[in-house]
């Protein structure tokens, strides 16, 4: 199994069955024919639908998605579809698509990956309202350290930076700790954690002023999850995830409880994707 199969998981397989937490999809330098694209084609079924702490879906959700990646650059595609009821009242039907654009940079710097790119997120407009909440785009910039001293590390930390420069006006941050272990050339599995950072604009935006002051800059969720990923065949994997989420206390937690599902959540799901 190639060494992108171990980072990737946090990274590719990650958007479909780690509920859209970072809707990022990374390339390695080099890890395609430069000659054609690589296009990978996903699907994952999760038993809810949360983004940054925000329990969007209390029930089951598809998601598909679509990557097409080379010479570094990849553009993704991906979709929500809600099959349970979710907290606007969307069911049976699409939510959210999120278009994005990243490009790995093609720098040697102690073993690091460094990402740029954006998102756009597009919410459809079919739940009890009938009126679609505003789509918004962000831009965000990785950073990914590998190794040090050409050591490999037995864990990969990163730092993801998201600035929404439409309707949010926010900043959040996403710190993660990676923990990879190939078991054998087709069986990989990853633990790891997550925790992000949002500042006033962000929180206020997506967790409400209830009282006028706007909501404190801070910590907002933190995440625990578990992945296991297994090469069926030549371009064809199979995922599964586990994932415990939690927001902030305080006035940030009220509000998740109030505007979303829940305030914290234990979710999993499996997913497949084929490599061509």
């Amino acid at each position: 199994m190639k060494k992108a199969m171990i980072i990737g998981m946090a990274a590719v397989l990650a958007v479909g069955t780690a509920i859209a937490q970072n809707d990022v999809v990374m390339v390695e330098q080099g890890g395609s024919d430069a000659s054609r694209p690589e296009v990978t084609l996903e699907a994952a079924l999760v038993s809810s639908h949360v983004w940054r702490g925000q329990v969007q879906n209390d029930d089951f959700v598809f998601q598909p998605q679509m990557t097409v990646s080379q010479y570094g650059v990849s553009i993704n595609v991906w979709a929500n579809l809600d099959l349970g009821k979710s907290y606007n009242g969307t069911q049976g039907d699409i939510s959210e698509i999120d278009l994005s654009l990243a490009y790995t940079l093609p720098l040697d710097i102690n073993e690091m990956a460094f990402d740029i790119g954006l998102i756009n997120y597009h919410f459809a407009g079919n739940g009890d309202a009938g009126t679609a909440a505003p789509s918004t785009t962000e831009l965000f910039a990785r950073a990914t350290v590998l190794s040090w001293d050409d050591y490999v590390v037995p864990f990969i930390p990163s730092m993801t930076f998201f600035g929404d420069i439409d309707q949010v006006d926010g900043t959040y941050i996403l710190f993660d700790v990676a923990f990879p272990y190939e078991i054998s050339e087709y069986l990989v599995v990853e633990g790891g954690v997550s925790a992000g950072w949002g500042n006033t604009r962000y929180n206020d935006y997506y967790f409400g002023d209830p009282i006028g002051v706007g909501q404190n800059k801070g910590w907002n969720d933190y995440n625990f999850y578990g992945r296991v990923s297994y090469e069926l065949m030549d371009g064809l994997t199979a995922a599964a995830m586990i994932q415990y989420t939690l927001v902030e206390g305080g006035s940030i937690g009220d509000a998740a409880d109030k505007i979303y599902e829940d305030d914290q959540k234990f979710f999993g799901g499996v997913g497949i994707a084929y490599d061509f």
